[in-house]
């Protein structure tokens, strides 16, 4: 239970203790006087309740530094004082850090940093797998957000200076809001993380409101490349699942199942969504040619690194946006 609370049940308890003893005892002659000084004593106690939680409500919206956080591999993470300096080495930690508002702390960032546009005016650090660490640590970062693709060692060099590395992995909508609200809490800017994550969660729910009234809901075969698919356990599998959509990868026991020809042929998916191979190339492959979806052209196709492909794959605060994007296309009567 948090502090504010206590503070409200502990009010709640005093001005309950006060009416039992107001019935209790007592001779009439006293009784105006004693009523008359419980009012007060309660009007009192109502005020310091109120400025109590108010007092609340404003260090609610304060992080308090020395912070502990644990990131999303399960590190404890300790941050001594407000960031200043920040380097981010994942896409959509870098548009999770502007949508906060704190892109002017952004001193470095990934090739593949291209959201917001004024990202691409912050000095690129090279890829997030294979980051330049001289230029890092000449960037004195205070912390370093990272994809869990970041390597051990890698994590090693720059934290054997101080710098302290948080690692954000979100496999649903839900871990994303988790992720958006704790690099608030790290940057002091808690207020407007929740605003972003109450914005998520008010567009979700019309989304889902809308798709609610399909009556039959389409099947999807989702290919990022050389047949390997969203499963259970992938942030695309649980976009899929909130929008009603029945992933036919679902019924795997991995993230990122290799499904084969056969298997896609036999479970004969209604849409083909692509996040690699062309329309074309799926066209030629032997097989699939045979698939309704297929000779219907019902494929969706996002080429990679586009803007689609980026909104419906990175765990960024525009995931509800890429979840739209997709119902749109897959249940075009309900968007018209």
């Amino acid at each position: 239970m948090d502090k504010r609370r206590k503070m409200m049940l502990f009010s709640l308890l005093m001005t309950l203790a006060m009416a039992i003893m107001t019935g209790c005892g007592g001779n009439e002659k006293k009784e105006d006087v004693k009523g008359s000084q419980e009012t007060a004593d309660e009007s009192q106690v109502e005020e310091n309740k109120t400025q109590e939680d108010e007092q609340q409500v404003k260090e609610g919206d304060r992080t308090k530094y020395p912070l502990t956080i644990t990131d999303s591999l399960g590190n404890e993470v300790t941050i001594q004082k407000e960031p200043e300096r920040v380097v981010s080495l994942a896409p959509a930690d870098t548009e999770i850090l502007f949508a906060l508002g704190a892109g002017d702390r952004v001193k470095g960032r990934t090739d593949y940093c291209s959201y917001p546009e004024e990202a691409s005016e912050v000095e690129s650090i090279g890829t997030y797998t294979s980051p330049n660490t001289e230029l890092i640590l000449s960037m004195e970062p205070d912390v370093i957000f990272a994809s869990d693709y970041i390597d051990d060692s890698i994590k090693e060099q720059v934290e054997s200076t101080g710098a302290k590395t948080v690692v954000f992995s979100a496999n649903s909508v839900e871990e994303v809001q988790d992720v958006i609200l704790q690099a608030g809490q790290i940057l002091n800017l808690n207020e407007k993380a929740k605003e972003l994550t109450d914005s998520m969660k008010a567009d979700l729910k019309e989304l889902q409101d809308t798709v609610a009234s399909v009556k039959a809901p389409k099947s999807v075969f989702v290919d990022i490349g050389s047949f390997y698919s969203a499963g259970p356990g992938s942030l695309l599998a649980d976009m899929l699942d909130k929008m009603g959509v029945n992933n036919i990868a679902a019924d795997t026991e991995e993230a990122y199942p290799q499904i084969s020809v056969e298997a896609i042929i036999e479970k004969n998916p209604d849409i083909y969504l692509s996040l690699y191979s062309t329309p074309e190339e799926i066209k030629k492959t032997a097989g699939l040619n045979e698939l309704e979806c297929i000779k219907n052209d019902n494929i969706i196709f996002y080429e990679a690194l586009s803007e689609e492909a980026d909104v419906v794959q990175r765990p960024s605060p525009r995931v509800v946006e890429g979840m739209r994007l997709l119902a749109e296309q897959i249940y075009p009567d309900l968007f018209q």
